[in-house]
């Protein structure tokens, strides 16, 4: 069970404070999530608890970011693209690792296709946004630093990674 205070993982809004329980008419967790400068509330039934998890821990999210270069992008291909962007969405709903790993997999497939001089696939470049804002927020939380700080480590790492390539 959560406690109120506690940060989950809610598969479709990322990062959520819970904010309190209310018993009647059926068992709820109140949560509170936070997408751009907007606060969402919501009621999420505790009979489906188990889909919430708790976020990373300090030391794990230090270990993702000390080790991205080792992250090993996702090789999911379906037969169009739309299978394929449900599958990096569904990715999506598991939190960390796993919003990391998506977001550095959406960045190779983008590159490699421009250095192919073809046009990406669009839903590289919103799966890409949705997965670095998931990343970040929960980053954020473990590490208990600001969103925009967080952000920049993660370019700082990108832009080390790109380097390693040339």
């Amino acid at each position: 069970m959560f406690s109120i205070g506690e940060h989950v993982i809610h598969p479709g809004q990322g990062v959520c404070r819970v904010i309190g329980f209310k018993e009647s008419p059926s068992p709820m967790i109140m949560l509170e999530s936070k997408q751009g400068h907007a606060k969402t509330r919501m009621m999420y039934p505790l009979a489906q608890s188990d889909r919430l998890r708790p976020c990373i821990s300090k030391a794990e999210a230090k270990d993702l970011i000390e080790n991205y270069d080792e992250l090993e992008c996702d090789p999911f291909t379906g037969r169009n693209s739309s299978l394929e962007e449900t599958h990096f969405k569904q990715e999506l709903k598991r939190g960390a690792p796993s919003t990391l790993r998506v977001a550095k997999t959406m960045r190779t497939r983008i590159r490699e296709a421009e250095e192919r001089n073809k046009k990406p696939s669009s839903y590289y470049s919103r799966v890409l946004k949705e997965a670095h804002r998931r990343a970040v927020e929960e980053l954020a939380v473990a590490l208990k630093l600001s969103e925009d700080t967080v952000s920049d480590r993660i370019e700082a790492l990108l832009v080390e990674d790109e380097s390693s390539l040339n």
